[in-house]
């Protein structure tokens, strides 16, 4: 037992030596996974997630002018949400039957009991998003991205202008739905106009002048004698004022510029597509 003893205490001896004339190995460090660490979030485009049943997406208007989209992702995952450049607002109750056309109208009267009874007809809001508010998003007017955590909602503020003058204004207490601009209407120029109203390249009411004269026809003139407000002392305020008017006349050239040029475009984007399909 001595010899034993004695054995394990020069063992350790130089065990102890050797630690004390060898330089200690640096540890290895060990990779552990972060406890419940979120999933990268999946790339998603708007319509395309929305008509999966990935995402709700809702637009509630203050009138015709503004309004907010609000994003439900219904997945267990992270979502960035690719915005469109462009939409259009229709009523939820359009879709029964209840309604017809699409969200807006800055011509007529807010009439809610034709509206409850059916018979109010709504004209159609185009507009662009801007800035997140919530949700972690990012965006801006004219497409962009945006956060949505999972089972969570987001909200984005919405720009827009009525498309269809003469239609009643929207009602806040009515849900729309968000659809492609494209399916609202195919002038170019008209959707060209609410893109640079969405990216902020021209102000609101200019861009409403803008928005009646390509997509309701209406003529330069009727726009300048349009009555905004009736005061009391019974003078009128003109809807829009000569700046506004003029800005939106050099608006409307620019975006029917731009249509014609996205049209120039698209033939040789199509060929080259239908190549691409038949290799």
């Amino acid at each position: 037992m001595k010899c034993w003893s004695l054995l394990g205490y020069f063992l350790a001896l130089g065990l102890v030596a050797f630690a004390t004339s060898t330089p200690a190995a640096e540890p290895t460090p060990v990779k552990t996974a972060t406890p419940n660490a979120a999933p990268p979030a999946e790339m998603v485009e708007m319509f395309a997630a929305a008509a999966k049943g990935d995402i709700e997406v809702r637009l509630i208007p203050k009138d015709s002018t503004t309004g907010t989209v609000t994003i439900k992702n219904k997945t267990k995952k992270p979502l960035t949400i690719k915005l469109p450049e462009a939409f259009v607002g229709v009523p939820v109750l359009a879709q029964l039957g209840g309604m017809g056309g699409g969200l807006g109208g800055g011509g007529g009267n807010n009439n809610q009991q034709n509206q409850a009874m059916g018979g109010g007809m709504m004209g159609g809001m185009g507009g662009g998003m801007m800035g997140g508010m919530g949700g972690g998003g990012f965006g801006g007017g004219g497409g962009g991205l945006f956060n949505v955590g999972p089972e969570k909602v987001g909200k984005l503020k919405v720009v827009a202008v009525c498309l269809e003058h003469g239609k009643d204004d929207p009602n806040p207490r009515i849900p729309y739905d968000l659809r492609p601009i494209e399916s609202f209407t195919n002038k170019g120029e008209v959707i060209e106009l609410v893109k640079m109203l969405a990216k902020g390249e021209i102000d609101q009411k200019s861009a409403q002048a803008a928005a009646w004269h390509l997509s309701s026809d209406l003529p330069w003139n009727e726009l300048a004698n349009k009555i905004g407000k009736k005061h009391l002392d019974g003078t009128l305020e003109p809807y829009f004022t000569a700046g506004q008017l003029e800005f939106g006349v050099r608006a409307s050239r620019e975006a029917t510029f731009r249509a014609e040029e996205a049209a120039k475009k698209k033939p040789a984007t199509q060929a080259v597509k239908s190549l691409s399909e038949n290799k």
